[in-house]
């Protein structure tokens, strides 16, 4: 059967060719299907605890990865014309689909005068230079608000913006900041555009630029190599036809099905250039060496080859396509999709190369005799002494894998959100600029949690005697992380007695506290659920690794400690649950690879059914 496909395959190339395009053309209908996305839930692991109690916050305060800080740093920061650019701005802002809220200097006057810089546009009123750096001081001073819309040092300001969650996916994300950077650039100011939306958005371009950086490198690697080894233009183009359709398919393919590209995904074409051209070169060049024996008839040759080399491409594609198949066992989503694609593309790249190759060269009749190579001498001295010193290529290799092995124990998971970044580059530069004015930029959350049913607890979390230690958490939070901004109902009631003329001493009682809430601002956060068991403190945290979060955890688990028995304190947030993604990366790619080295050693030994081609391929 397998014989007879070959010989049609042989006997009618440009049929066959033919019916290639037309498939290709099929699936690359799909392709427009494809969505592009980053997003902080691709990393999360389906084993991890952490996210059950993560997407249990988001039921019941809303997301708090979808926030933008936009930096602006004015030529002149007491300028009314400024003013007039700003909340101009703000109002256009505010317009854009998809903005939910925007804070900005301006908010506080719409409940503070003292905070109202003036009237902008009447130009008979002086402006007093003095009087505005005194009002920009008591916005800054603002317990919940200041140090979000001002620097200490007054020279930048900065909008946050609230996406709704409708809006929180790459091409609604991306039309909201083009339109905004729109807006900036007839301001005068210069603008600066950080927060995990914009980290989420400028990944994606990221993920994109790298594919078109590294692709044309690997292609003129490619070219070079095949023009160097076989020296015929036919042996060249089919190759790289082979992957490039490859591609092509299995883009399609996801497109059919609804599969994103994202973080990992996106370089499935790049490893499938390098993985999928070998089948293509295996048959030429056994292809070339029976022709160099028996040139008289190129299409028994190449009956031959094919008959020779399918089953054997077959059994190296299979086992590496195993490989990545192991992938899906592992508990992250974005590792099981790309382990699957990879493994897909792997035999889409077996099947085109041995239905193109022989087609192609057939067709086209390049039959020329392989020619001696510069490196032929070096291959048939390896062939010689190899088969001679067969334990010293064994010993060897071995010496080198147990080095390598003992030297796993040095690897270290302790990693931070950031540092797929390099200093030089922009969005770095942009993130640690607003780490160092305005706080971080990394969603981090704090629970302070009332267990109702305990016998002890009498008590609702607006109690005072429970709402002081609220502050205390606060309190260790700023404390250890210096550069981050925090916002709770604890700095939101200071904000308030600052507004009222109240000292901060004085205690809100729980009616009093749930007046306020309930007459809070549009898009201002949660701070306490619907059943009012749970009190939020909201954080925008610095860029930190898993080992020093893991420390502030520790420390806020012994303040919990020292709390009555029905209070508990709980650290969620995508920060949190992203930085544990290492460690269930490392053990899930650990099993999948004994889960692979099991399966191929099934295969190998049905196969071979010899222990020293087993024990020899394993090596």
């Amino acid at each position: 059967m397998t014989e007879k496909v070959f010989q049609i395959i042989i006997n009618k190339p440009k049929p066959t060719l033919y019916g290639i395009l037309g498939i290709t053309i099929f699936w690359a209908l799909f392709i427009p299907n494809l969505t592009i996305d980053f997003s902080i839930e691709h990393l999360f692991s389906e084993n991890d605890p952490a996210v059950e109690r993560y997407f249990a916050f988001r039921d019941s305060f809303g997301r708090e990865d979808n926030v933008i800080t936009i930096i602006y740093e004015p030529r002149d920061a007491l300028n009314r014309e400024l003013y007039k650019e700003l909340e101009d701005l703000s109002y256009q802002i505010e317009e854009i689909d998809g903005v939910e809220s925007l804070a900005s200097i301006f908010s506080l006057s719409d409940v503070d005068t003292r905070a109202w810089l003036g009237d902008l546009y009447d130009e008979d009123k002086e402006w007093n230079r003095d009087s505005i750096i005194q009002k920009l001081k008591y916005i800054q001073s603002d317990p919940s608000l200041g140090s979000r819309v001002l620097s200490k040092d007054l020279r930048y300001g900065a909008f946050m913006l609230t996406l709704s969650d409708i809006s929180n996916n790459h091409q609604d994300r991306t039309n909201i900041l083009r339109k905004i950077k729109k807006l900036t650039i007839t301001t005068s100011p210069s603008w600066t555009f950080s927060g995990v939306s914009v980290l989420r958005t400028e990944y994606v371009g990221y993920m994109l630029k790298d594919n078109f950086v590294f692709l044309p490198p690997i292609a003129i690697i490619l070219v070079s190599l095949l023009a160097y080894v076989f020296r015929n233009w036919v042996f060249i183009v089919f190759p790289l036809l082979t992957v490039l359709i490859t591609v092509i398919w299995l883009l399609g393919i996801m497109g059919l099905f609804g599969l994103e590209i994202n973080i990992m995904t996106y370089i499935v074409p790049t490893l499938l250039f390098i993985i999928g051209i070998s089948d293509a070169i295996h048959i030429q060049a056994r292809f070339r060496e029976n022709l160099s024996k028996n040139s008289s008839n190129p299409k028994e040759t190449m009956l031959l080859t094919m008959i020779q080399m399918s089953k054997v491409i077959f059994l190296t594609s299979a086992t590496t396509s195993i490989g990545f198949i192991a992938l899906m066992t592992t508990s992250i989503s974005i590792v099981q999709e790309f382990g699957m694609e990879i493994a897909m593309g792997v035999m889409i790249a077996w099947l085109v190369s041995i239905i193109l190759i022989p087609s192609g060269i057939m067709m086209f009749e390049a039959f020329e005799k392989k020619e001696n190579h510069t490196y032929s001498p070096i291959l048939n001295w390896l062939s010689d002494l190899i088969p001679r010193h067969p334990w010293a290529f064994i010993i060897i290799p071995l010496m080198i894998s147990f080095t390598a092995i003992y030297k796993i124990k040095d690897l270290s998971t302790d990693a931070s959100l950031m540092d797929d970044l390099r200093p030089q580059n922009k969005l770095y530069q942009d993130l640690k600029m607003t780490e160092k004015y305005f706080g971080g930029v990394l969603p981090f959350e704090v629970l302070l949690k009332l267990d109702k049913e305990n016998q002890e607890s009498k008590k609702t979390v607006l109690d005072p005697a429970v709402f002081s230690y609220l502050q205390d958490i606060e309190d260790l939070l700023n404390k250890e992380l210096k550069n981050s901004r925090f916002f709770s109902l604890s700095t939101f009631l200071k904000s308030i007695k600052r507004i009222r003329g109240e000292p901060d001493s004085i205690l809100y009682s729980s009616t009093t506290i749930e007046q306020i809430l309930n007459v809070r601002e549009k898009g201002q956060p949660k701070l306490i659920d619907q059943k009012q068991s749970t009190l939020r403190i909201t954080g925008l945290i610095e860029n930190k690794t898993s080992s020093e979060m893991e420390e502030i955890y520790a420390k806020l688990d012994s303040l919990s400690k020292s709390f009555p028995s029905y209070l508990s304190i709980e650290c969620t947030g995508t920060t949190v649950v992203a930085l544990r993604t290492n460690d269930y990366l490392v053990q899930s790619l650990v099993n999948s690879l004994g889960i692979a080295l099991l399966l191929i050693s099934i295969v190998m030994a049905f196969m071979f059914r010899r222990k020293s081609i087993l024990f020899a391929s394993l090596i």
